[in-house]
């Protein structure tokens, strides 16, 4: 190699780095919101790390990493992360991190994290978020703080969080989509079949990343559900596990399972559903569907299980609804029989 080449090898390999950082980046972006390849994510974010990106791009690497961790199930990895995060986001006035933050608490049952994640907000960073603008970022964050608040227990407060990014939606169809799905969601859960089913007829799923699609076929089979249309609703459920790619999805699924056959009084078919999600190696939230399967075991005559059960939501998603339900059980039991035995 002749010395000008040497000369002029640093230089063109500097000009190329940027350039190779953008392309392994979109790659690693399509791992784990198109593809669901999360180990891919990890191993494209190692090589650009080795590539020396700037302070703004290991702060994405640091995002894309703690989504992989929650997608695999990995959640007290991804809950260390989402508490950096967190921090990151406030400091930089950043949505997009606070996002990747709010989802991830949520998923681990976070709630009240959740929600404390937009506090001692600061001025937004201007280079952040180049996909997606700061108004569909802050959106996409009261759009999952509204998860949050329905987890809790508090489904208005949830419903007023949607309508306060209503007009931000109109424009952004990502935003607008996934609002459609969570105002669906509410509507079935608050038993508004009719209308949740209405809401979610314009709801394209192409216009939301392919590794949430599963969440689009489960939402459409809680509102069949509520209908009591059991046979669609279990052809949903099964579509959506079907196109499961993140743990969680997987899990849920299963669950849903297990509603629709404790709707249809097929106990013991629900509760080997609601088993298989409970053994799932996914154990954030879920708490809803275990009091559901301590319900059904308890109408089964297996008590004692039954009480394992609710204590297992008080184990597992200690902060929400169910916990209280499940705690109200436990105590009623606890006092039947102590009255029992006098």
């Amino acid at each position: 190699m002749s010395w000008l080449a040497l000369v002029l090898l640093p230089v063109v390999l500097l000009l190329l780095r940027q350039p190779a950082i953008s392309v392994l980046f979109a790659l690693a972006e399509e791992c784990s919101f198109h593809w669901g390849a999360y180990r891919g994510t990890f191993r494209l974010t190692r090589a650009i790390e080795l590539l020396g990106p700037d302070e703004l791009m290991r702060r994405s690497l640091h995002q894309l990493r703690v989504h992989a961790h929650e997608a695999l199930g990995n959640t007290a990895r991804a809950v260390e992360g989402a508490r950096r995060l967190a921090d990151e986001a406030r400091a930089a006035g950043d949505w997009g991190l606070a996002n990747t933050a709010v989802n991830t608490f949520i998923n681990a049952g976070l709630y009240q994290e959740a929600l404390g994640v937009e506090r001692g907000w600061k001025s937004p960073d201007s280079r952040a978020s180049e996909e997606l603008g700061p108004d569909e970022q802050r959106g996409l964050v009261q759009l999952n703080l509204s998860e949050a608040l329905y987890n809790l227990g508090d489904w208005e407060a949830a419903s007023a969080r949607l309508r306060a990014v209503e007009e931000e939606a109109a424009d952004e169809p990502i935003l607008r989509h996934a609002l459609l799905l969570q105002r669906g969601w509410i509507l079935a859960h608050t038993g508004h079949g009719a209308e949740a089913l209405a809401t979610l007829e314009p709801l394209n799923r192409g216009e939301l990343p392919r590794v949430y699609w599963s969440e689009v076929a489960f939402t459409r089979a809680a509102v069949l559900l509520v209908l009591q249309r059991y046979d669609e609703a279990e052809r949903e459920a099964r579509e959506g596990l079907a196109l499961a790619r993140r743990a969680a999805s997987t899990r849920n699924g299963l669950f849903m399972l297990g509603r629709i056959a404790l709707a249809r009084g097929r106990l013991a078919e629900a509760s080997r559903h609601f088993e298989a999600g409970a053994a799932h190696p996914y154990k954030g939230q879920g708490g809803g569907a275990l009091l559901a399967w301590g319900d059904c075991l308890e109408t089964l005559g297996q008590g004692a299980r039954a009480r394992e059960v609710w204590r297992l939501v008080l184990e597992r998603d200690p902060q929400s609804a169910a916990a209280r339900e499940a705690a109200s059980r436990l105590g009623a039991q606890g006092a039947a029989e102590g009255e029992a035995s006098r």
